[in-house]
């Protein structure tokens, strides 16, 4: 499931430097912040943060496998993560990357993958379904079928459930040719947050 190279991917240049994944494709990102690059669904899909935290919620009713891979080596593991239930990982201040957490479908070799770091004072996000899309708009492989990313108050949010829509809400290819505006976030001093108060929610097959 996991191979032995890692490839950078490049978070904007104020991030300094994106998550370190395994069999993924290109850089996440190469454009700047922009206060305007949220575009929530409803509600529904808009999770909760705990301070410190990257949180996943999997409302799937089926189990996912998961890589956690941090280019420091201080939160590297994997496991399972069962229908219904949360799991949880600290967001550290990282000179060599940020961190990307692969999660797979029973059965799948093609991850859908979720980008986080902390960068004086801010902590980046992004989505990823560069490995697991197949041809332009079928997600099917993506573990998940509904997939939300976000932090807290006026930080922007990321979500869909399929389609073309989830190509401006994440990366289908390394440049996010479909999206007007690079689909990654930093949320923290850019909002005038404390870097404490901010955290990472991410919800699998949300509705």
């Amino acid at each position: 499931m996991v191979s032995t190279s890692f490839i950078t991917l490049l978070l904007p240049a104020l991030a300094l430097a994106a998550p370190w994944g395994r069999n993924h494709t290109g850089p996440a990102s190469t454009g700047a912040y922009s206060a305007g690059v949220a575009h929530p669904t409803g509600a529904s899909f808009i999770p909760r943060s705990t301070g410190g935290k990257v949180t996943l919620k999997n409302n799937c009713d089926y189990d996912v496998t998961y890589d956690n891979l941090c280019p420091c080596g201080t939160s590297d593991n994997s496991g399972t993560i069962s229908a219904g239930s949360t799991w949880t990982d600290s967001i550290a201040d990282c000179g060599s990357g940020n961190t990307a957490l692969k999660v797979y479908k029973d059965g799948s070799s093609k991850p859908m993958q979720f980008e986080y770091g902390l960068v004086s004072g801010n902590v980046w996000y992004d989505m990823s379904f560069i490995d697991c899309l197949s041809g332009s708009d079928d997600f099917s492989q993506c573990a998940g079928a509904g997939w939300s990313m976000g932090a807290i108050g006026s930080c922007p949010t990321y979500s869909c459930t399929g389609g073309s829509h989830c190509c401006t809400q994440g990366y289908c290819d390394p440049t996010a040719t479909a999206a007007t505006e690079q689909p990654n976030a930093g949320c923290g001093t850019f909002q005038g947050y404390s870097v404490s108060d901010v955290g990472v929610s991410i919800e699998l097959c949300s509705a």
